[in-house]
């Protein structure tokens, strides 16, 4: 299998396709351990001017094949890499969470902190640090060749968050922390925590209420507006005119007999007279 895919990368590397080639030679390396593959790898990231990854094939060599490696390779080793250097520059990269993902130009060259300067190609060259809980950061820097530059990266930590639906009526008008978001239903997403949620509509009565959502939760929240004339006082009304409330408290002046002290009580502790206005008998 080694073998064929040797064959295979060689046929790719003569048709130009250095990339295609790079991965057969290094699946071929996988399979057999023979360190002369990582020759053509080596020869593959030239192609390509990928010299910061041609750089860590030839420490990979050194570090793999150990004495295996001729006084002729070494010698290749040594002058292949006095190549590179001046096309490559040292990047030390700093952020300030451990243990985010680093990836120059989409290829991933390691996780911080790093314990030594990272090789990178010349030209502009896209950095990008993630870490779970953190924002994703995204740069472009210009690299120039042969030195050394430091980039520093300050991850701000995301809070967390959840989601929230409120479904209300068509016309309802819909706040959340004192913000109107929208009409009829919503969603969206929260920081974790308390929320005050408000819903209104003309003529009717107002809901409110904290509304908590968790780290990851998803909370559903149905309102239905109450009519405000369904919560309005009921009047009775007598014969001639006069008004009564009724079923409710008793909080003005009522029609009574002339002359005497309104007394506290129910509707029915009252002498009323039906004859008409002014309490006529």
């Amino acid at each position: 299998m080694a073998k064929a895919e040797y064959i295979t990368g060689g046929a790719l590397f003569r048709q130009g396709d250095y990339s295609g080639a790079g991965e057969r030679f290094h699946r071929a390396y996988e399979l057999s351990r023979d360190h002369r593959l990582l020759w053509d790898v080596a020869r593959c990231h030239k192609e390509m001017r990928r010299y910061a990854r041609l750089l860590k094939t030839l420490d990979r060599m050194e570090a793999e094949a150990g004495a295996a490696l001729t006084v002729d390779e070494r010698k290749d080793i040594v002058e292949l890499r006095a190549f590179a250097e001046r096309l490559v520059s040292r990047m030390e990269i700093l952020a300030s969470a451990p243990g985010a993902t680093v990836f120059v130009d989409g290829e991933v060259v390691g996780t911080t902190p790093f314990p030594e300067p990272v090789p990178v190609d010349i030209g502009e060259r896209q950095i990008r640090i993630v870490k779970p809980g953190f924002k994703e950061l995204t740069r472009t820097e210009t690299v120039a060749g042969g030195g050394q530059i430091a980039f520093s990266a300050a991850l701000e930590k995301i809070a967390p968050r959840g989601r929230l639906r409120v479904v209300a009526g068509s016309n309802d008008a819909i706040a959340v922390d004192g913000k109107v978001v929208g009409r009829g239903a919503w969603e969206g997403s929260v920081p974790s925590g308390a929320h005050l949620l408000r819903v209104t509509a003309p003529g009717m009565l107002a809901y409110q209420a904290d509304v908590l959502v968790r780290d990851g939760e998803s909370r559903r929240i149905e309102v239905k507006l109450d009519d405000a004339r369904g919560r309005a006082v009921s009047w009775l009304w007598l014969g001639g005119g006069a008004a009564l409330l009724a079923g409710g408290l008793i909080t003005g002046a009522l029609v009574f007999e002339p002359g005497r002290p309104a007394k506290q009580g129910t509707l029915g502790s009252f002498p009323l007279s039906l004859g008409g206005v002014g309490g006529r008998r």
